[in-house]
């Protein structure tokens, strides 16, 4: 019954106990009368019941309720510090697909021989940080791990690859948004569903890493736009009226041109980084368009693609 504990104690001794003593205190002293068992959160409520609302339940109940602030989920909610953007970017680094934890085995070691030789001033993530293939709304191999394992072992990753690249502007896509999307197929209000740097990162400040559905760089050539997928790129450049740099198309590493009365566009598709001949994409085995391992910099406005060349065994031969 609601109140039952409280009306264990009058209203004199409620306040004889409240008035002076902290939190902990009152809730031992509380405790010490053997009428039921006391916590601070419960002497917390009572103190605004007897203190400041001279009993009055009721009153209490009201203004907790209009000091509740309702989260409303913003399209920035996942923005964070994004100052680092330069006005004019000349190197930019961009990511493509990880699908985190089942990246390339070398991903780390190839992303930082990139950003030593070229010295990137802005780092783009294409999206698909995470894979959460246990989740997936298709079928996923039961000798994976499950969704929480893999999702740690995908964090784990993540934080290194944080630590190299502490300042990133991610793009939001099908699978790193797996989370939203099983929230909403399942009736979940967003408001109940964690922050994208919460889940990646908790405990850490990753206020450098940011989130949002595209991002639009300028470089010396024009403006470029990032973003997960497209699909019809030139088109789709044209139509945003500048360049643009996809991920998604995992057997797809290539440049395309096209030209109006007045402009030249570009569009560019990124490849991956994923590890190939992981159980979870086994979908892709029997597919003509293979995973075309690299990443891409845009030097100065053009793209210029940097592939993973691989020895026999899969591995990374260690030169760009």
């Amino acid at each position: 019954m609601r109140g039952a504990l409280m009306r264990l104690w009058t209203k004199e001794e409620h306040c004889g106990i409240l008035a002076e003593k902290s939190d902990v205190e009152a809730a031992g002293q509380y405790n010490s009368w053997n009428r039921g068992h006391v916590t601070p959160s419960n002497v917390r409520y009572w103190r605004k019941v007897f203190i400041e609302n001279n009993g009055n339940l009721a009153k209490t109940d009201r203004e907790m309720k209009n000091r509740r602030n309702t989260v409303k989920p913003q399209p920035d909610d996942d923005v964070g510090d994004v100052s680092f953007i330069p006005k004019c970017a000349e190197r930019i680094l961009v990511i493509p697909d990880l699908h985190a934890p089942y990246q390339h085995p070398d991903t780390l070691r190839f992303l930082r021989a990139v950003k030593d030789q070229m010295q990137p001033d802005l780092v783009v993530s294409l999206g698909d940080e995470l894979d959460y293939h246990a989740m997936s709304f298709h079928d996923s191999d039961p000798n994976l791990d499950s969704a929480g394992a893999e999702l740690e072992r995908g964090k784990k990753f993540l934080k290194k690859l944080h630590a190299e690249f502490p300042q990133v502007l991610v793009c939001h896509s099908n699978h790193g948004s797996m989370t939203y999307r099983r929230a909403k197929a399942h009736g979940i209000p967003v408001q109940l569903v964690r922050r994208y740097r919460d889940i990646v990162f908790p405990g850490l400040d990753a206020s450098g890493w940011s989130w949002a559905d595209s991002w639009k760089v300028i470089t010396p050539l024009g403006l470029v736009m990032f973003k997960h997928q497209s699909s019809g790129i030139l088109a789709d450049a044209a139509h945003n009226g500048c360049n643009l740099v996809v991920g998604h198309s995992h057997g797809n590493f290539s440049v395309e041109y096209c030209a109006s009365s007045a402009h030249l566009y570009y569009g560019c598709y990124s490849g991956c980084l994923v590890d190939k001949d992981s159980l979870a994409f086994a979908y892709g085995r029997l597919s003509k368009n293979k995973p075309i391992i690299g990443c891409t910099l845009i030097l100065n406005g053009r793209p210029t693609l940097i592939p993973m060349v691989l020895k026999e065994n899969g591995r990374w031969q260690g030169k760009l």
